[in-house]
């Protein structure tokens, strides 16, 4: 059961001044910081993309190549697994399985890519045939690994505005490079190359 209301914004400050001031590694930090946003559960509804792309935020700023390894994608191949390490969790009233779950889902997710390049200005779209701009080669590298990815996600990690990325995306769409599958909310991205 989530804390009330009234004690999220506290829980929260204590949790971000943890984040900042503990000794644990960054990895379990990461998955600390994911497990908690997802108990205190700030937000009618979407906390557990935003406790997914805080980790992948804490993550890649550990080491970049994590902007390109998402967590939600991890998630996503083992949806089920995840839930019950939450619920493991939260019975036992420590986050020591869902740490354990993360870390292995981050260590099979590393060693799936070994060897591949990460950089989000890949060569995705470089053969398409149409004149691709290089922060529209980011956008589709980004979609490439993570069909799920939001505008506001890409932005961070491209470093530009979600703006920006949505007139990338419109420009992608009308270029038939891009296309999106199903609705808004739960929809994906699929890319035509």
């Amino acid at each position: 059961m989530a804390p009330p209301a009234d004690r999220v914004r506290l829980l929260m400050t204590d949790l971000f001044d943890w984040l900042k001031n503990t000794d644990d590694h960054l990895l379990v930090r990461s998955c600390v910081f994911h497990y908690e946003f997802e108990f205190f559960h700030p937000f009618i509804d979407g906390n557990g993309r935003m406790g997914r792309l805080w980790q992948s935020l804490i993550l890649s700023s550990w080491h970049p190549s994590f902007a390109h390894l998402p967590v939600e994608n991890m998630v996503y191949a083992n949806q089920q697994a995840y839930y019950d390490a939450i619920a493991q969790s939260t019975k036992q009233g420590e986050c020591g399985p869902f740490i354990d779950f993360m870390l292995d889902e981050i260590y099979k997710s590393v060693l799936q890519h070994k060897g591949e390049p990460l950089d989000a200005t890949s060569d995705v779209g470089v053969n398409v045939g149409v004149n691709v701009g290089v922060n529209e080669q980011k956008v589709m590298s980004l979609i490439a690994n993570n069909k799920y990815a939001t505008a506001k996600q890409m932005a961070e990690l491209i470093g530009i505005s979600q703006r920006q990325v949505e007139r990338l995306i419109a420009a992608l769409t009308k270029k038939q490079l891009l296309s999106r599958e199903g609705a808004d909310k739960n929809g994906y991205w699929k890319l035509n190359i």
